[in-house]
């Protein structure tokens, strides 16, 4: 990496997080997010959970110099999380997220058996669970949507959620990579769900092994040149038995050779990474790999290692982007046309407002 250039794509003075960028059919750049209001300003606090959340969408025509006015896509009586956005072959758009039931706290009780395992309580306002993955889809580079379409993974007691990508096989198969418990009160493992319809319908494909003590958290699923797949995995021990930022572990990988179907048991990386990774594809056989770091220093970090056996480790990593506040992340990034590649993120800045950032780094 030669050298960066930092960049703010959407800061209004909402709570703004977890983008997510593509290339559209049409050669613009488009980019999903999650907005809410701006918690930190009416309660003192950030939170994840918020039913104001949805799905808004900037496109950019010139590369990510400028970018259009923000324009909500979905929004409805839940609050919306982690907005994914991917381009299949054909041109169509399909954009994932998962959902929370958000009801007044005194409400609790219509959450259902889950709210005892993995509810929220949200400034003693709100009670809260989440209820699983849907997509929507475009057909027109983003102008309208339909759907939305579940994600049901089977023998599942709990919702699943995503936080990743979707990928698609050389014969137009998708496959997209959920969280989430087979079994109330046990530790999140990791499942692949599959379409053959672009993302109408899914069906289970394959899970990943769990592993005693951990939970396995937003999936990012990558296909090498030679058709292996593998699964990045952010990885904890039990936050619901020790202090949350006190449960960070390496990120675990995990390995397919038929598509998805029977996976290796997952085995940690040398990398540290309490955030989702993303992996991009960029010349000579190589990819660069970016994350958020919560811990000092804190901000946005990237690697390039090789794309048939990605290594990720310390000792590779570059600081993107430094920042002061670990409310950050969730990266996502592109190719551009000269030759860069444009990375998004969250951050917390200065002004204590999350906004979308990006760096467009020359590899």
């Amino acid at each position: 990496m030669k050298s960066l250039r930092q960049m703010m794509i959407v800061k209004d003075g909402m709570y703004n997080s977890f983008p997510s960028i593509a290339r559209t059919g049409e050669g613009k750049l488009a980019m999903v997010f999650r907005q809410a209001e701006n918690s930190l300003r009416k309660y003192g606090k950030v939170t994840h959970v918020d039913p104001s959340s949805r799905v808004a969408l900037v496109t950019s025509e010139d590369e990510g110099e400028t970018w259009s006015s923000v324009r909500v896509i979905y929004d409805d009586e839940m609050g919306e999380q982690d907005p994914c956005l991917t381009c299949l072959s054909d041109g169509t758009l399909i954009c994932t997220f998962f959902r929370w039931r958000v009801v007044p706290v005194e409400d609790k009780h219509l959450l259902g058996e889950a709210f005892k395992y993995y509810g929220r309580i949200v400034f003693d306002t709100w009670a809260a669970v989440h209820v699983g993955t849907v997509c929507i889809r475009s057909q027109d580079h983003g102008k309208s949507w339909e759907g939305p379409y579940k994600l049901e993974p089977t023998g599942f007691e709990g919702p699943a959620a995503m936080r990743g990508n979707i990928v698609e096989l050389p014969d137009g198969k998708l496959l997209a990579p959920l969280y989430g418990t087979k079994k109330l009160g046990e530790m999140s493992r990791c499942l692949i769900v599959a379409s053959e319809d672009q993302g109408r319908t899914w069906y289970p494909q394959g899970q990943i092994p769990g592993k005693e003590g951990h939970h396995f958290l937003e999936p990012f699923l990558y296909r090498a040149p030679s058709g292996r797949l593998d699964i990045f995995m952010r990885t904890q021990l039990d936050f619901f038995k020790l202090p949350f930022d006190q449960t960070y572990l390496n990120l675990h990988v995990s390995s397919s050779h038929d598509d998805g179907a029977v996976w290796t048991t997952p085995e940690p990386s040398p990398l540290f990474c309490p955030n989702p990774v993303h992996v991009l594809p960029v010349d000579d056989g190589q990819v660069l790999v970016s994350f958020g770091q919560r811990k000092d220093p804190k901000g946005i970090e990237a690697l390039i290692t090789d794309a048939e056996t990605p290594v990720v480790r310390d000792s590779d990593r570059v600081m993107v982007r430094p920042a002061e506040d670990g409310d950050l992340g969730y990266t996502s990034a592109v190719r551009l046309h000269d030759g860069t590649a444009l990375v998004v993120y969250y951050m917390t800045d200065a002004e204590q407002e999350a906004c979308i950032g990006a760096t467009k780094v020359e590899l």
